[in-house]
């Protein structure tokens, strides 16, 4: 466990995360999307290496961002990000979205630098306004240090797509099971507050 959070901790200082003087917190309000991102238990938001008004939150286990918090049974590294307004695009179109990203062009999507051959699509599941896509990245990770399993949903709030990311450290893969559980967790945490109501 030790090792893992050592891991941990030099990931999210690679993606800029607190120091001491900016501390991290359990949740981030977005304020021109009205939306709320809270953490699950064990995670927290970190300020310094979110962007709030880029529509950017990254949340890893608190006690790599330096709070003395006790260590979350499953570790990973969650990142959000809020499109512009009226880019939803989940509701009502579930059934074509999760075939496209099955598809070249969607794995093309998947990979931050736009190849395909890197993406291997291993699951996708969908359900009312998610569609969630489980695969593996053989390209560069998004940041140093993370592993090469990704498990990804989109969804919309507030009429904006809101895509959901998680992975853990190359050296601690997350098994099917812990990422997809972790996944949930951060999308079950994403409220709207226009209505008040979660992911409507």
């Amino acid at each position: 466990m030790r090792h893992v959070l050592s891991g941990l901790a030099v990931v999210c200082a690679a993606a800029g995360c607190s120091s001491a003087t900016v501390a991290p917190q359990k949740s981030l309000r977005l304020a021109d999307a009205g939306i709320v991102a809270t953490a699950p238990a064990g995670y927290c938001v970190d300020p310094a290496a979110s962007d709030a008004g880029a529509g950017f939150v990254i949340m890893a286990p608190c006690a790599t961002l330096g709070v003395g918090d006790a260590a979350p049974d499953v570790l990973g590294v969650a990142t959000l990000q809020v499109g512009a307004a009226d880019s939803g695009a989940v509701i009502g179109s579930e059934d074509d979205l999760a075939s496209f990203l099955a598809s070249d062009a969607g794995a093309a999507l998947l990979s931050a630098d736009g190849d395909a051959q890197v993406i291997t699509v291993n699951e996708t599941v969908k359900e009312e306004n998610t569609v969630t896509v489980q695969f593996t990245d053989n390209g560069a990770p998004p940041l140093a240090g993370l592993g090469a399993e990704e498990w990804r949903a989109f969804t919309d709030i507030n009429g904006r797509l809101v895509t959901v990311a998680v992975r853990g450290l190359a050296v601690s893969p997350l098994s099917d099971e812990s990422g997809a559980w972790l996944l949930d967790l951060i999308i079950t945490g994403l409220v709207g507050t226009g209505d008040g109501q979660p992911r409507a």
